[in-house]
């Protein structure tokens, strides 16, 4: 991904003194260096909802204003994904917490999500991710069963992957005949199912990166 041409489209969308998150990604800490480089030269001032301590610390380092979710509601918050689908409908996988992901989510009043245009596509068919608790997951996974073939995921060392908060993720192929919607509003009813990586109707504007042609094409939601 190129990341500066990704910062000119976002900052596009941000006015004076709103508010904005960037959801964590491999490469969050670089997006907000050169977000607040430009922000400094442009002399525009906007307020961070930072979705970890790593995020944290490193606004303040730049000198930047923080402020919690708890006081404002979110104007503009981007998120890097794992596939789009043409209703507006997103996918993560690994993730340093699904549940802190969809509260920023859902709490923004603009959503951009970026995706490789390879992955964008006209509807999701790909395993669906879900955090689980630690607490008993074999019973969580045994019950995650009756929607698919589901297993907990792993590190490149073999050892079970764990977000922020100490929780596993599991994968879950899901049977053909399960719609996604079911899906999403039915797995919470499993006992250790704390939050899922599928995000249905959220976004609000899509990044679609070209690689080859080192292009973005901007797609918005018609109000």
């Amino acid at each position: 991904m190129n990341i500066p041409l990704i910062v000119q489209e976002l900052l596009k969308r941000v006015k004076e003194e709103q508010i904005i998150s960037i959801c964590a990604f491999e490469k969050d800490i670089e997006l907000i260096d050169e977000l607040v480089k430009i922000l400094i030269i442009e002399k525009k001032n906007l307020f961070f909802v930072p979705i970890n301590s790593r995020q944290a610390k490193q606004l303040s380092d730049l000198g930047q204003k923080t402020i919690s979710l708890n006081d404002r509601e979110i104007d503009v918050a981007i998120e890097f994904v794992d596939g789009v689908d043409q209703y507006y409908n997103f996918f993560k996988k690994k993730t340093n917490s699904f549940i802190r992901d969809k509260m920023i989510s859902q709490s923004a009043l603009n959503l951009i999500v970026v995706v490789n245009n390879h992955n964008f596509k006209e509807e999701i068919d790909s395993d669906i991710y879900v955090e689980i608790s630690s607490f008993a997951w074999q019973r969580t996974i045994s019950n995650l069963q009756s929607y698919g073939l589901a297993r907990i995921v792993s590190d490149v060392d073999g050892n079970f992957f764990k977000t922020e908060m100490g929780h596993y993720l599991a994968r879950i192929t899901i049977d053909k005949n399960i719609i996604l919607e079911d899906f999403e509003y039915s797995v919470r009813n499993i006992p250790g199912v704390l939050e899922t990586g599928l995000f249905l109707g959220l976004a609000d504007t899509i990044f679609v990166y070209f690689e080859e042609e080192n292009r973005l094409e901007i797609k918005t939601r018609a109000k």
